[in-house]
């Protein structure tokens, strides 16, 4: 006979682990965008949207520190 397990859930841990991962993802580009800076130093338009790019990146990574902030409550659950 099969036992009946339940794996526990906690909603702190999982919102913990997905804030973890997208920062983590997050950085990653911000590396690599930031790499190709000096391949597309005599290419104007390519030097802006690159800088373009890593600002919005930026902008993604205040906003995930935002957001876990003001739900720190959800995050620290369980």
């Amino acid at each position: 006979m099969a036992e009946n397990t339940q794996i526990p859930f906690n909603m702190g841990y999982v919102l913990r682990k997905t804030a973890k991962h997208v920062r983590m993802y997050i950085d990653v580009s911000i590396r690599k965008t930031f790499d190709r800076v000096e391949e597309f130093a005599d290419d104007q338009s390519k030097s802006k949207e690159i800088l373009e790019t890593l600002g919005v990146l930026h902008k993604m990574r205040k906003e995930l520190d935002d957001f876990q902030s003001r739900y720190a409550d959800h995050f620290n659950r369980w």
